[in-house]
């Protein structure tokens, strides 16, 4: 047994603040086993399982090493989360549509992170109708929902957003089914009469407008819309210098041309111009990180 490589190990719990559980699952071992190694007991087969720890120290170092793109208050997260307030505090529907790689999740995910106690999010999956739909409601309200019957649940959980300040947000509302989309309406906007705010690409608005959906009472209903239409300028250059302050403008210029205004693609050739300068040992991008980090992602009409 290697009392180096165990002293690493040691090192990077602490350093990182890993627990011990945490380290067994992303190491694909039994808390057990680490437990047993750590304590100089572990009988099975050391050298694989100290080649699997050091690998894993390398890439936690890695990963903590390269500066995470933070969540920027940009003017479109502004403009969604001020949306979704206002959906919020006045009980209103809200419709936010943007192309993907918009920010839209982001917001979502941000508002409900300042707001926990007041938000139900849930990122719609396809398919998903309005069994499922209840179902996720009240386990976010903590309500239960083993062995309850459906028409119970539903009376639960309207009859606790009546009670709440809540705003209920559907991320990629496009995929739910066309009966749950209105039925979301009814439960949250009419019976609960808490905040509603459908969050989706554009498809979501012409689902809505399509008279052979019949949602002409959602339609009427909603109060505020918001259609984005991608990434600005000067939005990229101030992502980018969340990373580098005294990035020139024309490196954050040349990742907004080859991003073509997706927020969502424009963040992971920021990610990936990080991880080319740690390879090469470079200290401030330049135009050759750029070309490097945009050709390993896959950019739409390439």
């Amino acid at each position: 047994m290697n009392s180096e490589i165990r002293e690493r190990l040691e090192t990077t719990l602490k350093k990182y603040e890993l627990s011990q559980a945490q380290a067994a699952r992303e190491l694909n071992y039994s808390a057990p086993v680490i437990s047993a190694y750590r304590a100089g007991t572990y009988q099975g087969d050391v050298a694989k399982l100290e080649e699997a720890i050091v690998r894993w120290i390398a890439r936690q170092t890695k990963s903590r090493e390269r500066k995470r793109v933070p969540v920027v208050e940009t003017d479109d997260l502004r403009r969604i989360v001020n949306a979704i307030q206002l959906a919020h505090t006045e009980k209103d529907i809200a419709l936010v549509i943007a192309d993907a790689g918009a920010g839209k999740s982001t917001a979502a995910a941000w508002y409900a992170g300042c707001n926990e106690k007041a938000v139900i999010l849930i990122n719609v999956v396809a398919g998903m109708n309005r069994k499922m739909l209840v179902q996720e409601m009240a386990k976010q309200l903590s309500l239960d929902v083993d062995r309850v019957p459906l028409n119970t649940l539903i009376k639960n959980v309207s009859d606790t957003l009546l009670e709440r300040d809540m705003v209920v947000i559907l991320d990629e509302a496009d995929y739910l089914k066309a009966d749950a989309l209105e039925f979301t309406r009814r439960l949250v906007y009419d019976l609960g009469q808490s905040g509603l705010v459908l969050i989706g690409l554009p498809r979501l608005k012409y689902h809505i407008q399509n008279l052979r959906n019949d949602h002409r009472q959602l339609e009427s209903r909603i109060g505020v819309y918001l259609s984005l239409s991608g990434l600005t300028r000067a939005d990229a250059e101030t992502i980018a210098r969340s990373v580098w302050p005294k990035l020139d403008r024309k490196i954050a210029d040349a990742v907004y041309n080859v991003s073509r205004a997706d927020v969502r693609q424009f963040t992971k050739i920021l990610e990936r111009m990080q991880g080319t300068m740690m390879l090469n040992r470079v200290e401030e991008p330049d135009l050759e990180i750029v070309e490097v980090a945009a050709s390993l992602i896959m950019r739409r009409g390439r």
